[in-house]
């Protein structure tokens, strides 16, 4: 597996993310900084990513 993990990392566009932590944080009138992205990125990692891609897994590949 931890090929395919290289390749995936490979594969996820980073840049996509960052471009839309950004412009969010713009369009809701707040500071596009460094630090502000990091800490939207860290609460999508720990609140909100992990439920994503379960429902996600289960959805594509219809898991019950």
């Amino acid at each position: 597996m931890p090929k395919i993990k290289h390749e995936l990392a490979g594969w996820i566009e980073t840049d996509v993310i960052a471009e839309h932590i950004l412009d969010e944080l713009e369009e809701q009138g707040c500071q596009p900084t460094l630090e502000n992205a990091k800490t939207v990125w860290l609460d999508v990692l720990e609140t909100e990513l992990c439920d994503a891609i379960s429902s996600s897994v289960k959805a594509k590949f219809n898991i019950v």
